[in-house]
């Protein structure tokens, strides 16, 4: 499997002000000072030796994972970054209204289905695109985004053919080649986890979970529905003192991902669904606390990583 993070922002969109994107420049220029640079590859791999927050940025898009095998694919939620992979898209079956496109929603909280009107495949006749969900009202929640209220073009305007599929827990479906499972997981209004399997991989993507208590039997469900992952894309939007500031807000931290990462023999934990207020440098923090954490732990054989628009993984 290969996993394009195209959003990894959560709740809100969160792009650099100009301000930011001057201090990198002038960090990066101070480093430089008397260096030179013969060719553009000799400065490529200068850069490529700072540190990735100094460097470049984790994003702005709010979610939208790209799960793909062979010509199999799923997308899991529509945040504002599906409209940059919906363009990718247009290079293939999708520009020519041939393809069928799988989107599985976590739950329709705004900042995970509002890239959706502006998804370029949606608009051509011939695709079919079906949304899937564990919201018995899926289909009324994505026409209410549609409204002319809130958006210009109705569902109906949309020129591509769509279907809304209701998920089950406990239950194994098949879709696009690929094995899915559902949990319920805590969130304001609920929200739905994913165990993807294929090919003798698994992914698990969990986002929008708060964990309200830590005892073994609570947390249960969860390290079974984790167990030996490959990779698992984890909520880790607060800091350990923000889970306790904003209980019941539905979110996690990076220690308590490693905390059930480790419980469940989890190979990756990849840091996901970054706040709008954390800047790059805290977003590292959080990454170097968890691994920080993983070593106390004894837990080496677990690999942290935090997810970046545009990041890829192949499992």
């Amino acid at each position: 499997m290969l996993i394009t993070f195209w959003g990894t922002r959560g709740s809100l969109p969160a792009p650099l002000t100009w301000q930011e994107v001057e201090a990198k420049l002038l960090s990066i220029l101070l480093r430089v000072r008397g260096r030179r640079f013969p060719t553009p590859q000799d400065a490529q791999a200068y850069l490529a030796t700072l540190p990735f927050a100094e460097r470049a940025t984790f994003g702005g898009n709010t979610p939208c994972v790209e799960v793909r095998s062979g010509d199999d694919l799923l997308i899991l939620d529509a945040g504002t970054g599906i409209r940059a992979l919906g363009k990718a898209l247009m290079d293939g079956s999708a520009g020519k209204g041939q393809a069928t496109l799988h989107v599985l929603l976590s739950h329709t909280h705004w900042d995970h289905i509002m890239g959706f009107p502006f998804f370029e495949p949606a608009y051509v006749p011939g695709n079919r695109i079906v949304l899937y969900g564990g919201h018995e009202d899926l289909e009324a929640r994505i026409r209410h985004q549609q409204d002319p209220a809130h958006f210009p073009v109705s569902l109906e305007d949309m020129s591509a053919d769509f279907s809304f599929t209701h998920l089950e827990v406990e239950r194994s479906y098949r879709i696009s080649g690929f094995s899915v499972e559902l949990l319920k997981q805590f969130h304001p209004g609920a929200s739905y986890g994913y165990r993807i399997h294929r090919r003798g991989r698994v992914l698990v993507y969990s986002t929008d979970s708060e964990y309200e208590r830590t005892d073994p039997d609570y947390l249960s469900k969860y390290t079974r529905f984790f167990r030996k992952a490959d990779a698992l894309i984890f909520d880790a939007q607060y800091s350990p003192s923000e889970t306790v500031e904003k209980q019941n807000w539905g979110h996690s931290s990076a220690l308590i991902g490693v905390e059930l990462a480790l419980q469940a023999q989890v190979k990756r934990l990849i840091l996901f669904h970054h706040d709008p207020e954390a800047d790059d440098e805290k977003i590292q923090s959080h990454l170097e606390e968890a691994i920080s954490y993983r070593d106390r732990k004894e837990g080496r054989d677990l690999e942290i990583l935090v997810a970046y628009d545009g990041m890829q993984l192949q499992l």
